[in-house]
């Protein structure tokens, strides 16, 4: 089983446009509501794709309840932790060919009391998982909490695998996560390197956490996933994007979802994200997904396991 946790979970609203005109009346072609985050977007897809996946969420206001009634419709078990704050709204703009412009609102501030029941739920939740998933931004004034995440992850026999960025994910690297998943973006800011190419993430990754596995989603590029003996790289088929947003979560739900060697492993995570790319709404299965088959992995310099 993998358990998620959303620090800061959403209600997301996709919306779809022939055209955006910045200061004019714009009309939508469609419209789609969903409950979304990070690591709930790694549940979504692992428990659509008939994996155990579980999620912890912090549910305040009427759009806590929204959320985890969106949750239970969608047949995701759910660990709603009350908060005072209401969960937050976010807005996807969707253009032909799959421009996707979000408006993200701050994630909901959380007491002292609400962190220490998320990170108490995980602890308990996590016993007997195989993975757990601490995935998203951050609210104000949640310092430590990825490190108690992982902490109670480890003390529950389980790893950690961490999908932030910023300050956050330089913690969780501190911390001994076991795996991190940052895309080029978030693994340039926080190294100080440029990441344009496979071999930037690669030596990016390995100036960052010499001793971790990362793994780095790096949109029509594919993937590099990096260990301290040796690197691969999965290049996607070509497809006609309509939307990418929560294709990193299905990237990084792919890679975990079985044990099995690297390239195997790198190989279904591609195809996943790459799948999530032919939908409208956030890390959906297709009907047609793309196989494993269809993407193609290169190793470099050995081979180590994650396991």
């Amino acid at each position: 089983m993998i358990v998620t946790l959303t620090p800061t979970p959403s209600i997301d609203r996709t919306v779809t446009l022939d055209r955006l005109v910045p200061g004019a009346v714009n009309r939508t072609s469609t419209a789609r509501v969903e409950a979304s985050g990070k690591g709930v977007n790694v549940t979504r897809v692992l428990v659509a794709r008939s994996y155990e996946s579980v999620a912890i969420v912090p549910a305040g206001g009427p759009e806590g309840t929204q959320l985890v009634d969106l949750l239970k419709a969608d047949g995701i078990v759910t660990y709603a932790i009350p908060t005072a704050r209401p969960v937050r709204v976010n807005l996807s703009v969707v253009l032909p060919g799959g421009e996707t412009t979000k408006l993200n609102e701050p994630g909901a501030e959380l007491t002292a009391g609400e962190r220490a029941s998320l990170v108490s739920t995980a602890r308990e939740v996590c016993e007997g998982a195989g993975w757990l998933v601490v995935s998203g931004s951050l609210p104000a004034a949640a310092d430590g909490l990825v490190e108690a995440a992982i902490a109670a992850g480890h003390a529950a026999g389980t790893r950690v695998a961490v999908d932030t960025s910023g300050p956050a994910l330089r913690a969780a690297i501190d911390a001994g996560a076991d795996l991190i998943a940052p895309n080029a973006q978030e693994l340039a800011e926080v190294s100080g390197r440029d990441v344009r190419s496979p071999v930037d993430a690669v030596a990016a990754a390995r100036s960052l956490a010499p001793t971790a596995f990362v793994l780095v989603s790096m949109g029509a590029q594919g993937a590099v996933l990096v260990s301290p003996a040796g690197w691969w790289q999965a290049v996607p088929p070509t497809i006609e994007v309509v939307n990418t947003v929560g294709a990193g979560d299905s990237l990084l739900a792919g890679f975990l979802a079985v044990e099995g060697p690297e390239p195997e492993r790198l190989a279904r995570a591609v195809a996943w994200g790459t799948s999530a790319c032919l939908v409208a709404g956030t890390a959906q299965v297709p009907d047609r997904p793309v196989p494993p088959e269809a993407v193609t992995v290169t190793a470099h310099s050995g081979a180590t396991s994650v396991d």
